[in-house]
């Protein structure tokens, strides 16, 4: 049956089929040879250069005129050989070049998907499910990295089997990693590349929890970067093959083009938040302005807004000069209320006096307290009132 009617596994395992088979056939004529190592498990690559080796090897026997004269049927079984050997590595050439293509492709599809989304915790819920998806994984974890700390956070596999179980429970333990160890995720960090495990067993900077907890053979893993900064790493394995250096690129490509989404993404967070901020302080703004222009329309005599204020029992100092309010108000307690003037947020009080949320909202207390107020409108009436619209009586 021709390779090219398979799906994409059953291609790769026939030809490793097809190469051991060859592979065989080739030492059988040439004999063991120091150069030739036994044939790879599923690693197409190093088993095309030993049919490579075993290739050079067939066509100098069948060159060599010194050696004794080779019968027919030899030289009919040496040629048949060789021909398997090139007909074995066209195909895994030929499947390697299609794999590539078709893999960079459905990883495109992948990031269009992403491109869709511009909410940041989307991004990161559904982001080990895509890579699984169109990358070409059967399992792949999440992690944060936070300082000289590596979390893993999330994982999602194609089939959840007892290992995935274990796994998922492992990482809801929130293991906390210091990256300061010697570890492969470490030395990932610091040089901002990708990296591959091909025996997680026998790899001293495998961190041994982990492999142990997600019964790992071998996997890749590459790094998330934003502003030129580590933010967190992506891991990923098969359930029946070892990795390999594609596998590598395809996770580093979509790790690449992941950051550039997640950027934009936390970007529009920010604009979405900055306009909401600046709408909220529009209509503020529109209500302090309807409140002072009917405030304008019923002003009355002296006389008469002084008896309102004696008969409601309201501290006329509040309605008359702008000194009054360095009076009842403290220092501190005039910036907070110059800025909720501005329409400011308690938080972006905060930031601008470079005090707690919880500090700011303790002053707006006291402020409505002493300027016997219901709200914050009305404390910025007030306070535009006696600083804007004030007037020497």
């Amino acid at each position: 049956m021709s390779t090219l009617s398979l799906t994409g596994p059953q291609r790769r395992a026939q030809l490793a089929v097809d190469g051991a088979k060859a592979h065989g056939l080739a030492l059988a004529i040439v004999g063991e040879q120091e150069d030739v190592d036994p044939v790879p498990a599923n690693d197409l690559r190093t088993l095309d250069g030993q049919l490579a080796i075993l290739a050079g090897l067939l066509r100098e026997r069948l060159r060599d005129v010194d050696r004794r004269p080779l019968a027919a049927a030899e030289v009919a079984a040496t040629s048949k050989v060789l021909h398997e050997i090139h007909t074995v590595r066209f195909s895994i050439h030929d499947y390697l070049g299609y794999e590539r293509v078709r893999r960079l492709d459905d990883l495109d599809r992948g990031l269009a998907k992403l491109r869709t989304i511009t909410d940041q915790n989307q991004l990161l819920a559904i982001a080990c499910e895509v890579v699984a998806e169109h990358c070409g994984f059967d399992r792949v974890m999440l992690s944060r990295v936070e300082q000289d700390v590596w979390r893993p956070w999330r994982s999602y596999a194609r089939h959840v089997g007892t290992a995935e179980r274990s796994f998922r429970t492992w990482i809801e333990g929130d293991v906390q990693i210091r990256l300061d160890e010697m570890l492969l995720e470490s030395d990932m960090v610091r040089r901002r590349q990708p990296v591959m495990v091909t025996d997680a067993s026998t790899d001293r900077r495998v961190y041994r929890p982990m492999a142990v907890a997600a019964c790992l053979s071998s996997y890749v893993a590459a790094p998330i970067i934003v502003d030129d900064r580590v933010i967190g790493l992506l891991h990923a394995d098969h359930c029946n093959h070892d990795v390999d250096e594609l596998d590598r690129d395809i996770l580093w490509f979509f790790a690449l083009g992941f950051a550039q989404v997640f950027e934009r993404a936390v970007l529009l967070g920010r604009l979405r938040r900055l306009r909401s901020e600046v709408i909220h302080t529009t209509q503020v703004l529109q209500t302090v302005l309807e409140q002072l222009a009917s405030a304008e329309v019923e002003l009355a005599t002296r006389e008469h807004t002084t008896a309102l204020a004696v008969s409601r029992e309201v501290r006329p100092v509040v309605t008359e000069r702008p000194e009054v309010l360095r009076q009842l108000l403290t220092d501190r307690e005039l910036e907070v209320l110059a800025l909720m003037a501005t329409g400011a947020t308690n938080d972006r009080i905060a930031q601008s006096l470079m005090i707690a949320t919880e500090t700011v909202k303790s002053h707006v207390k006291r402020i409505l307290r002493k300027l016997e107020v219901n709200n914050r409108a009305e404390a910025i009436s007030q306070y535009l009132r006696l600083t804007v619209g004030a007037r020497e009586v």
